[in-house]
């Protein structure tokens, strides 16, 4: 009875850990998405919501990177954004020249006086 009840606990724990996300200063959230059409044409999805009077911006800095010899990235695309106020979304598309595997590389940069930056990374990869 004991281990059931110690087990009881030990998965309750872990459940609600798994749920658990940090809390951000400035930013309260992000959703990014990245994905390469048939054509080769790379689309970067973008938004970030902040607080009404703490956020004040943002920078959002976008790398695409196409793989090398499995181990190498070598830099296709490379894109920053610089943004005020406290909502941003836009859709961002690239045309890629090859096909192959690249990996996508978002760093939002949220800025307010809820405290330090929010620094919020974002990263996928995708073929074509």
């Amino acid at each position: 009875m004991s281990l059931f009840f110690i087990l009881s606990f030990v998965l309750q724990t872990a459940a609600l850990a798994d749920g658990i996300m940090p809390l951000n200063n400035n930013t309260s959230l992000t959703s990014t998405d990245f994905y390469i059409s048939d054509s080769g044409l790379a689309t970067v999805d973008l938004k970030y919501n902040g607080f009404t009077d703490i956020t004040t911006g943002a920078t959002i800095t976008i790398k695409i990177e196409k793989r090398f010899l499995l181990v190498i990235w070598n830099d296709v695309v490379s894109d920053t954004i610089t943004v005020t106020g406290e909502r941003y979304s836009d859709t961002l598309y690239y045309q890629l020249e090859k096909s192959g595997t690249y990996r996508c590389t978002v760093v939002y940069t949220v800025s307010g006086s809820g405290g330090a930056d929010d620094v919020i990374t974002f990263e996928k990869t995708a073929s074509y």
